[in-house]
């Protein structure tokens, strides 16, 4: 006799039912109307009306000189994350989300407590754990670069909250959360290396091409404005 073979997501389920039920368990003891309210605000922070206008703000900050270096490092986090998140990750694992395979225990009840939220797509890994990841990470290491430290940590918390939020609102196994948090901070650091990288080359290259892209600067479009 043959056992049917499991997919990733089914392994997940059954290896770390365990870890993931007592962490569910532990956030249905804190669930309150006012805790329902936090954890939607912080769960915005990783969701598509916030990452996807990010990512313009990434491609607008390329085009001034002076706010390139913070451009360059979001971009780059925001397409590697949604690239490994989205594209390979989500269609491989095969993951349920825990609203749907656990509808007959309690934790169903907990999940209506604090507004039955559906997602359209599968669950590991987090994507708005790992958005909110990939842009904290990318901006803490670039602003805390360019000494301003006293922001620099803002990202993370943020980041962090929204990894909770995900929990919380019962959509993803803590699992899932984990896997977008890895997946995050491995794009924000990459993100940093390549475009610290390209615009260095950018910097040194003898290339016409690349010279005339480098000297794109709408900055330059503002102050001949001014004088005027």
């Amino acid at each position: 006799m043959y056992l049917p073979l499991l997919t990733v997501g089914e392994w997940l389920n059954e290896t770390f039912h365990g870890f993931d039920y007592a962490i569910f368990t532990a956030f249905s003891h804190i669930q309150s109307a006012f805790m329902t309210v936090v954890a939607n605000i912080f769960t915005f922070f990783g969701d598509e009306l916030f990452v996807i206008p990010m990512m313009l703000v990434a491609i607008v900050l390329c085009l001034f000189k002076k706010t390139r270096k913070y451009g360059a490092p979001l971009f780059f986090a925001i397409f590697l994350g949604t690239l490994i998140t989205n594209l390979i990750a989500k269609p491989l694992i095969d993951r349920a989300r825990p609203y749907v395979t656990l509808q007959d225990d309690v934790f169903y009840k907990w999940w209506q407590a604090v507004g039955a939220h559906e997602e359209s797509d599968k669950s590991f890994p987090s994507g708005h754990t790992t958005g909110a990841f990939e842009i904290a990470v990318s901006m803490c290491i670039t602003f805390a670069r360019n000494n301003k430290k006293y922001i620099a940590w803002l990202f993370p918390v943020i980041a962090l909250g929204t990894a909770c939020s995900r929990i919380y609102l019962c959509v993803h196994y803590p699992t899932d959360v984990i896997g977008g948090m890895i997946i995050g901070i491995f794009s924000g650091i990459m993100a940093c290396v390549i475009a610290s990288a390209l615009l260095k080359w950018f910097d040194k290259s003898e290339s016409p091409l690349i010279k005339k892209v480098n000297s794109i600067d709408l900055g330059k479009l503002f102050k001949k404005k001014e004088s005027k």
